[in-house]
C-alpha cells in the first residue's frame, strides 16, 4: 500500500513538473520584445542629425553576472557614440614673465592689468649674435656688474646694451587678434582678459568627442535628447526621448514575464525533486 502511494505521488508531481517545463517552452516563444522605432546601428555605423555626421563602434557586451534588458542577459551592453564639433571653442593661458615662441623667435610676456595688454619682447640670442659678429669675441666680459663686448682689433670694451640690437617688440589689446602657441600648433585667437599674473585667449576649432553608451541611457546630439536600446548584440538603436515611456512599459512587461517564468521553473524544478523523493520513498523497506 505504502509503494502504491509512493507510486501516485511519483506520476503526480512528474506530471506537474513536465507540465510545468512544457509550458516554459511554449511561454518562450511569446516572451515580450522591446519594439521602438529608431534606426538601427551596427559597428562602424554613420548617421547625420543637423550637419554632423556621428559614427557607431566597439558594440560590445561588458562585464557578467546575471541578466539585463538589451540583448538578453550575461552582462550589460555597451557601445561608443564619436563626431567632431567644428566649432568648438577653447581657450588659452598666458603667464607673466612666461615665455613663448613664434616663427622660431622667443619672447617674453609681460602682462598690463592697467591697459589691459600684453607685450611680447623678443629675448636675444646673444651667443648667436656675438658669433656672427667677427669684430668681436665670442663671450662677453662682464666688470662691476655690467656686460661688455671685446673687439678683437684692440681689445677694447664696449657695453653690450649698446652693442645688442633693439628687441624686436609686440603689443596686444584685448579683442585684438593674439598668435597664441598651442599644443597642436599656432592658433589664431582673440584677447578676451588681462591681469597682472596672466591673460587669457579664446579660439574655435574642431575637437573630436566621444560619449560612451548604456542600455537607456541618455545622450544630447545638437540639442535633442535620446536614449540607447540594445536590440541584441551587434546593434544599438538611438531612439527619441518621446518614445521613453513606451520602453519603460515594454520593459516592465518583460520583468513580468521573467517573474511568471522564473515561477514555473521553480515549479518544475521543486515537483521533479518531489517525484524522485517520492520514487525513493516506495522502495524504503517495510516494517515486519
Amino acid at each position: 500500500m505504502q509503494r502504491r502511494a509512493a507510486a501516485a505521488y511519483f506520476a503526480f508531481f512528474l506530471v506537474i513538473s513536465v507540465a510545468a517545463y512544457a509550458y516554459i517552452g511554449v511561454a518562450q516563444s511569446q516572451q515580450p520584445e522591446v519594439s521602438l522605432e529608431g534606426n538601427e546601428l551596427s559597428n562602424d555605423s554613420t548617421f547625420t542629425i543637423d550637419g554632423t555626421t556621428y559614427t557607431i563602434s566597439s558594440v560590445q557586451m561588458s562585464g557578467g553576472g546575471g541578466g539585463g534588458h538589451g540583448g538578453g542577459g550575461g552582462g550589460s551592453m555597451g557601445a561608443e557614440l564619436s563626431w567632431t564639433n567644428q566649432s568648438s571653442r577653447y581657450t588659452g593661458t598666458l603667464e607673466n614673465g612666461s615665455t613663448t615662441t613664434l616663427d622660431n623667435t622667443t619672447y617674453n610676456v609681460t602682462t598690463s592689468n592697467s591697459s589691459k595688454s600684453v607685450t611680447l619682447r623678443e629675448q636675444l640670442n646673444v651667443t648667436a649674435l656675438l658669433r656672427n659678429d667677427s669684430a668681436v669675441e665670442n663671450s662677453l666680459v662682464t666688470q662691476n656688474g655690467t656686460d661688455y663686448v671685446v673687439y678683437r682689433e684692440n681689445n677694447t670694451l664696449h657695453p653690450a646694451s649698446e652693442w645688442l640690437p633693439e628687441p624686436e617688440t609686440r603689443t596686444y589689446q584685448v579683442s585684438q587678434t593674439f598668435p597664441y602657441q598651442s599644443e597642436s600648433g599656432l592658433q589664431e585667437t582673440t584677447l578676451t582678459n588681462v591681469t597682472t599674473e596672466s591673460a587669457t585667449v579664446e579660439w574655435v576649432a574642431p575637437r573630436n568627442r566621444t560619449v560612451q553608451l548604456s542600455e537607456g541611457g541618455n545622450v544630447t546630439l545638437q540639442g535633442q535628447q535620446y536614449f540607447a536600446h540594445f536590440p541584441d548584440h551587434q546593434t544599438v538603436q538611438l531612439v527619441s526621448v518621446d518614445q521613453y515611456s513606451t520602453y519603460q512599459a515594454q520593459l516592465a512587461d518583460q520583468d513580468y514575464f521573467h517573474e511568471r517564468t522564473n515561477g514555473l521553473w521553480g515549479v518544475s524544478i521543486l515537483s521533479g525533486i518531489a517525484a524522485v523523493l517520492m520514487l525513493g520513498m516506495a522502495y524504503l523497506p517495510t516494517r515486519g
